[in-house]
């Protein structure tokens, strides 16, 4: 009985280790010859800022911390051995708040040692809070009345938009507010830069009629890389 109940034992763990002499080789898929392995800003004052490269989407993102007032990025790109890239390692790109608020394309090209290409698209953001803006006209039916500076007598009338989390102007990154009027086509008339600004206040001065038509317009708020436009219409008309 005591040898019986021994091979019981015995016969389980043999069965495992032969069981486990039975071995699969399985192929590592060979990577492709045209990846991007990494991506990093290099001009920033403390550590790089790392980009997430998805190859499965051909992706890039980068999420830039909005208090380094970037306005030109240069990347530091390493890619598959052999391949090379365009636009290459170390190359500015500039005008960076036009590209984030307009959502410019960027995208790079790697070509790989045996001449395949692949093509990656750059996803730029910040982390700056999103500005609001207070209604110059309260009622949508009664537009707040804004008049015509006139420049060439030096005569300029001036108003304040009230928000929050503007950006204050950077003079030495020249990082300046920029005032936007809509007509009432949604489209674009007029833009002014203004350096009189502050987190929650912008001074403006109302453009001529050179340069805005009398007529209703909305305004737009560009601080940095966020917008937002006012939903009531002011009008402006000379005195």
């Amino acid at each position: 009985m005591k040898i019986k109940y021994l091979l019981l034992l015995v016969l389980p763990a043999i069965l495992l280790t032969a069981a486990c002499k039975k071995t699969e080789t399985i192929e590592v898929p060979a990577q492709a010859s045209n990846r991007i392995l990494s991506y990093k800003i290099t001009n920033v004052p403390e550590e790089p800022v790392y980009g997430a490269v998805n190859d499965g989407k051909r992706t890039i993102t980068v999420i830039l911390p909005y208090y380094y007032y970037l306005t030109t990025i240069q990347p530091e790109i390493t890619v598959s051995e052999g391949a090379t890239v365009s636009p290459a390692s170390g190359v500015l790109i500039d005008s960076i708040t036009k590209k984030l608020t307009e959502g410019a394309n960027i995208e790079y090209v790697v070509t790989g040692k045996d001449g395949s290409k692949a093509r990656y698209k750059l996803l730029l953001s910040t982390q700056q809070p999103d500005i609001t803006l207070e209604e110059l006209s309260p009622d949508p039916a009664n537009p707040t009345i804004l008049y015509h500076s006139k420049p060439a007598t030096f005569e300029f009338n001036f108003f304040e938009i009230r928000g929050k989390n503007f950006i204050p102007q950077q003079e030495l990154l020249g990082i300046f507010s920029t005032i936007s009027y809509l007509n009432e086509q949604g489209q674009v008339v007029y833009t002014a830069v203004n350096g009189d600004n502050y987190t929650m206040r912008i001074g403006a001065t109302v453009p001529s009629a050179e340069q805005v038509p009398a007529g209703l317009y909305r305004i737009r708020v560009t601080s940095y890389t966020r917008s937002a436009t006012m939903k009531n219409p002011v009008r402006i008309q000379s005195l």
